[in-house]
């Protein structure tokens, strides 16, 4: 038994350790412009399954499926919370947990692909603890989660191809079709394995061996994918086929008429140039993962071009390829159907998990050489910067930029988004009611939304103190720049928060007020 346990031990522990540092932490995060708006058509689908409200096909909806809603909607009415408070919190912290549990799972993956424990290790970090995505795993319930199951997924397939049991095509299929009821995107995972398990029986059928476990296998994947979306998804109970493809498209050509800001333009989200997503990778990822990921993939594909039947094959380098694939095709997808991608690459969260694993086949490479220290000594300075910026700049990973772009005074907050969800507003509206004592309190600030959704993480005792009014009327005006990067001129900033020497939020008061601040 203990020798079992023993590679898994490391990955035990790293989980441990995060998890505590979690429970710690998670009440700290605000509440993000989307989380009110995916619980909404969560509960649309809740209220459908359960008590048969056909409001979900009557109210306007943006047709996200509501797979992980729905096991948000499950901790909620179970643990019976009705305080705003208490439900944004309880999603938080079951959400960073989900999040911990598919990094947990990519220490497995990692593990079973270079029986290595430093290298599984490395893997459970650069899943767990990149800055951006760590802050994403309290706040954003539909990318984060649809990342962890194409991680889940990713796992299970290498598993199910390894040992060739059937079972283990269905537990696949169960897992990817509960992905996508998150996040349509998992039409494709399921897809290149489904042609991967044709491949098998073709290969089968050559060898003129009987083909009856790969038919089964085919079988039992579909079957289980198909019912493991249909079941998480409600929506499309009615017509699945019809309502699938609609949403499909939806999805693919959705409309987001707004501004974004990258290098220091403002550009409307349905005209983003195609260097967008690249852009916002390339300078928010560490850049020692950044140069193993883009090195990794430069000899995977090297290898394909000189074997390509090996990778085609259900052999070990087969997922390599499927990394290849996971990481490039979603990205080209995006590009050919000019599908609106806008907040940093948050859309693409998903193409991290592979891009990981084909940063650890680099690394990989030289842990068998004389090199070995060094590469390791390397990641860990890597990895202890990362770890001084998450400290340093707690709760704001989500504002995190590498060294390839500056970190001059206000140059990031000029010239990209910031906190464009507007977590950022907790700290603002804390700030204002532990400095002023008053039962009322007026505020105004540059979007509602950041407002109205950090107010429902207050306690109700202090909901009851503030107001939005307009900006003639107000005491305090919050501010994280979004829509409007330039600075406030003659502003009486009274509370400020920079993350690399850039402001991401502030608060400026209105008029003169009779107490002493403190």
């Amino acid at each position: 038994m203990k020798e079992k346990i023993s590679p898994y031990l490391p990955g035990i522990i790293l989980f441990v350790v995060a998890v505590i540092i979690g429970l710690l932490s998670y009440q700290d995060y605000g509440i993000g412009w989307d989380e009110p708006y995916q619980r909404g058509p969560g509960l649309l689908n809740f209220n459908y399954m359960f008590h048969g409200d056909r409001e979900l096909f009557v109210k306007e909806n943006d047709n996200h499926g509501a797979g992980f809603e729905l096991f948000l909607l499950f901790f909620e009415k179970g643990l019976h919370l009705k305080d705003t408070r208490d439900i944004y919190l309880n999603r938080h912290i079951v959400t960073h947990l989900f999040f911990l549990c598919s990094a947990f799972a990519g220490y497995v993956l990692v593990l079973r692909l270079y029986k290595n424990k430093f290298l599984a290790s490395l893997g459970f970090i650069l899943l767990a603890f990149t800055p951006r995505l760590y802050a994403h795993s309290f706040f954003n319930s539909k990318d984060i989660p649809f990342m962890c199951m194409v991680l889940l997924t990713l796992l299970a397939s290498r598993i199910a191809f390894q040992k060739n049991k059937p079972w283990l095509f269905l537990l696949t299929g169960l897992l990817c079709g509960y992905g996508t009821s998150i996040r349509i995107m998992g039409i494709m995972l399921g897809s290149f394995l489904f042609v991967f398990l044709l491949i098998d029986l073709v290969t089968a059928l050559m060898n003129k061996e009987k083909p009856l476990k790969q038919v089964l296998n085919i079988l039992l994947y579909s079957v289980a994918f198909c019912f493991s979306l249909y079941i998480s998804w409600p929506y499309i109970w009615r017509q699945p086929v019809h309502m699938f493809v609609e949403s499909f498209r939806s999805m693919s050509h959705y409309k987001w008429g707004a501004t974004t800001l990258i290098s220091g333009k403002m550009i409307t989200a349905t005209e983003l140039p195609w260097t967008y997503f690249p852009t916002w990778f390339i300078i928010t990822t560490p850049v020692l993962w950044l140069f193993a990921g883009i090195a990794g993939i430069g000899f995977i594909i090297y290898e394909i071009s000189k074997k390509p039947m090996e990778y085609l094959k259900n052999t070990p380098e087969r997922n390599y390829l499927l990394y290849v694939l996971c990481f490039f095709v979603p990205i080209m997808s995006v590009l050919f159907l000019h599908s609106v991608i806008y907040d940093d690459w948050r859309h693409l969260f998903f193409v991290w998990p592979p891009f990981v694993l084909m940063c650890l086949y680099f690394i990989n490479k030289f842990l068998h050489n004389k090199y070995r220290m060094v590469v390791q000594g390397i990641c860990g300075l890597q990895v202890l910067a990362i770890g001084y910026f998450m400290v340093k700049s707690h709760p704001f990973h989500q504002v995190y930029f590498n060294e390839l772009v500056s970190h001059e005074d206000e140059y990031l907050r000029k010239n990209y988004e910031m906190d464009y969800w507007g977590c950022s507003f907790k700290q603002a509206l804390d700030h204002i009611l532990e400095s002023d004592p008053r039962k009322h309190i007026n505020i105004c600030c540059n979007l509602s939304a950041y407002f109205e959704n950090n107010i429902l993480g207050l306690s109700e005792e202090d909901r009851k103190r503030v107001t939005f009014v307009p900006p003639e009327q107000s005491d305090y005006f919050i501010t994280n720049y979004r829509g409007h990067p330039d600075d406030y001129p003659g502003a009486n900033v009274v509370f400020s928060i920079s993350v690399l020497n850039s402001s991401v939020v502030q608060v400026f008061r209105m008029r003169n007020i009779d107490f002493k601040l403190r």
